[in-house]
Protein backbone atom coordinates (compact mmCIF):
# COMPACT_ATOMS: atom_id res chain seq x y z
CA UNK A 1 0.00 0.00 0.00
CA UNK A 2 1.33 3.45 -1.05
CA UNK A 3 1.44 6.05 1.98
CA UNK A 4 -1.10 8.39 -0.41
CA UNK A 5 -3.33 5.11 -0.37
CA UNK A 6 -2.43 4.95 3.80
CA UNK A 7 -3.82 8.31 4.49
CA UNK A 8 -7.06 8.13 2.24
CA UNK A 9 -7.74 5.56 4.91
CA UNK A 10 -6.74 7.78 8.26
CA UNK A 11 -9.15 9.85 10.11
CA UNK A 12 -8.98 13.20 10.29
CA UNK A 13 -7.37 13.51 13.26
CA UNK A 14 -4.84 11.02 12.58
CA UNK A 15 -3.79 12.85 9.76
CA UNK A 16 -3.54 16.13 11.28
CA UNK A 17 -1.64 14.26 14.55
CA UNK A 18 0.74 12.43 11.86
CA UNK A 19 1.34 15.94 10.26
CA UNK A 20 2.28 17.59 13.14
CA UNK A 21 4.82 15.09 14.66
CA UNK A 22 6.61 15.65 10.63
CA UNK A 23 6.13 19.24 11.03
CA UNK A 24 8.69 18.86 14.13
CA UNK A 25 11.41 18.63 11.37
CA UNK A 26 11.86 22.07 9.95
CA UNK A 27 11.89 21.06 6.09
CA UNK A 28 9.04 19.15 5.92
CA UNK A 29 6.02 22.50 6.80
CA UNK A 30 7.69 24.72 3.74
CA UNK A 31 7.45 20.81 1.63
CA UNK A 32 4.03 20.77 3.01
CA UNK A 33 3.09 24.11 1.77
CA UNK A 34 4.48 23.85 -1.50
CA UNK A 35 2.99 20.79 -2.25
CA UNK A 36 -0.89 22.58 -1.39
CA UNK A 37 0.81 25.67 -3.71
CA UNK A 38 1.48 22.97 -6.12
CA UNK A 39 -1.21 20.55 -6.44
CA UNK A 40 -4.47 22.40 -5.11
CA UNK A 41 -3.14 25.70 -7.16
CA UNK A 42 -3.52 28.13 -4.78
CA UNK A 43 -1.66 31.04 -4.78
CA UNK A 44 -0.01 31.74 -1.69
CA UNK A 45 -1.82 35.34 -0.67
CA UNK A 46 -4.92 33.24 -0.86
CA UNK A 47 -3.56 30.32 1.17
CA UNK A 48 -2.31 32.25 3.82
CA UNK A 49 -5.73 34.21 4.43
CA UNK A 50 -7.92 30.66 4.23
CA UNK A 51 -9.44 29.54 8.29
CA UNK A 52 -6.98 26.86 9.32
CA UNK A 53 -9.27 24.71 9.11
CA UNK A 54 -9.44 24.71 5.47
CA UNK A 55 -6.07 25.08 5.34
CA UNK A 56 -5.22 21.82 7.02
CA UNK A 57 -8.24 20.40 4.47
CA UNK A 58 -6.20 21.41 2.03
CA UNK A 59 -3.17 19.43 3.72
CA UNK A 60 -5.48 16.23 4.01
CA UNK A 61 -6.81 16.06 0.43
CA UNK A 62 -2.97 16.56 -0.82
CA UNK A 63 -1.66 14.22 1.74
CA UNK A 64 -4.22 11.66 -0.29
CA UNK A 65 -3.33 12.62 -3.55
CA UNK A 66 -1.80 10.15 -5.91
CA UNK A 67 0.43 12.90 -7.87
CA UNK A 68 1.65 13.98 -4.21
CA UNK A 69 3.11 10.25 -3.36
CA UNK A 70 6.74 11.29 -2.60
CA UNK A 71 5.49 13.64 -0.06
CA UNK A 72 3.50 11.42 1.34
CA UNK A 73 5.62 8.81 2.21
CA UNK A 74 8.33 11.23 3.36
CA UNK A 75 5.85 13.43 5.31
CA UNK A 76 4.64 9.87 7.39
CA UNK A 77 8.12 8.22 7.71
CA UNK A 78 8.89 12.18 9.30
CA UNK A 79 6.00 12.17 10.99
CA UNK A 80 6.18 7.93 12.34
CA UNK A 81 9.76 9.04 13.19
CA UNK A 82 8.96 11.77 15.91
CA UNK A 83 5.86 10.11 17.10
CA UNK A 84 6.53 6.61 17.28
CA UNK A 85 10.17 6.14 18.20
CA UNK A 86 10.12 3.38 20.46
CA UNK A 87 8.01 1.40 18.06
CA UNK A 88 10.18 1.71 15.30
CA UNK A 89 13.30 0.82 17.46
CA UNK A 90 11.83 -2.44 18.92
CA UNK A 91 11.15 -3.48 15.26
CA UNK A 92 14.76 -3.13 13.84
CA UNK A 93 15.76 -4.22 17.18
CA UNK A 94 14.13 -7.35 16.64
CA UNK A 95 15.03 -7.78 13.36
CA UNK A 96 18.81 -7.32 14.10
CA UNK A 97 18.80 -4.20 11.57
CA UNK A 98 21.51 -1.61 12.30
CA UNK A 99 19.88 1.53 13.75
CA UNK A 100 20.14 4.18 16.19
CA UNK A 101 17.17 4.61 17.87
CA UNK A 102 14.26 4.89 15.09
CA UNK A 103 16.97 5.37 12.36
CA UNK A 104 18.28 2.69 10.00
CA UNK A 105 21.79 2.88 10.28
CA UNK A 106 22.90 1.52 6.58
CA UNK A 107 22.13 2.56 3.39
CA UNK A 108 20.73 1.18 0.20
CA UNK A 109 18.68 -1.84 0.02
CA UNK A 110 17.52 -3.17 3.31
CA UNK A 111 17.83 -7.46 2.91
CA UNK A 112 14.82 -9.33 3.59
CA UNK A 113 15.22 -11.03 7.08
CA UNK A 114 14.54 -14.98 7.35
CA UNK A 115 10.93 -15.53 8.00
CA UNK A 116 10.65 -16.54 11.30
CA UNK A 117 12.28 -13.73 12.20
CA UNK A 118 9.94 -11.21 10.72
CA UNK A 119 7.21 -13.14 12.10
CA UNK A 120 8.54 -12.91 15.94
CA UNK A 121 9.06 -8.49 15.35
CA UNK A 122 6.19 -8.46 13.57
CA UNK A 123 4.40 -10.60 16.24
CA UNK A 124 6.21 -8.88 19.00
CA UNK A 125 4.83 -5.51 17.84
CA UNK A 126 1.36 -6.55 17.72
CA UNK A 127 2.02 -7.66 21.36
CA UNK A 128 3.60 -4.51 22.93
CA UNK A 129 1.96 -1.79 21.02
CA UNK A 130 -1.87 -1.08 19.61
CA UNK A 131 -2.33 -3.08 16.55
CA UNK A 132 -3.47 -0.04 14.13
CA UNK A 133 0.13 1.77 15.52
CA UNK A 134 1.85 -1.32 14.26
CA UNK A 135 -0.14 -2.00 11.15
CA UNK A 136 0.27 1.83 10.09
CA UNK A 137 4.08 1.96 10.79
CA UNK A 138 4.71 -1.51 9.33
CA UNK A 139 2.60 -0.25 5.83
CA UNK A 140 5.26 2.61 6.03
CA UNK A 141 7.92 0.50 6.20
CA UNK A 142 6.71 -1.65 3.30
CA UNK A 143 6.23 1.48 1.24
CA UNK A 144 9.67 2.72 1.25
CA UNK A 145 11.58 2.30 -1.78
CA UNK A 146 14.53 0.84 -0.54
CA UNK A 147 11.99 -2.65 1.46
CA UNK A 148 10.83 -5.05 -1.04
CA UNK A 149 10.03 -8.18 1.74
CA UNK A 150 7.72 -10.32 0.06
CA UNK A 151 7.05 -12.15 3.20
CA UNK A 152 6.16 -8.56 4.96
CA UNK A 153 3.90 -7.87 1.70
CA UNK A 154 2.02 -10.93 2.15
CA UNK A 155 1.47 -10.91 5.96
CA UNK A 156 0.32 -7.49 5.46
CA UNK A 157 -2.26 -8.34 2.62
CA UNK A 158 -3.24 -11.67 4.68
CA UNK A 159 -3.44 -10.44 8.37
CA UNK A 160 -6.73 -9.01 9.67
CA UNK A 161 -4.78 -7.89 12.55
CA UNK A 162 -2.86 -5.36 10.09
CA UNK A 163 -5.70 -4.31 7.87
CA UNK A 164 -5.74 -1.06 8.41
CA UNK A 165 -9.50 -0.08 9.14
CA UNK A 166 -10.69 2.52 6.99
CA UNK A 167 -11.78 5.64 9.11
CA UNK A 168 -11.50 8.32 6.46
CA UNK A 169 -15.37 9.30 7.35
CA UNK A 170 -14.63 9.67 10.88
Amino acid sequence: MKAYELYRLLSTEEIDALVLWACEDEEIPDKIAGAVLTYRRIPLKRLERLPEETRKAYVRRTLRDRQAADLALFVLSGALLRGQPTLIATFLEALGLPHDGPNLTSEGEVPEPAAKKLKAAVDGLLKEFPERDAAIYLHAFAAQPDVSWPALDERLRTDPKLAIEDRSSV
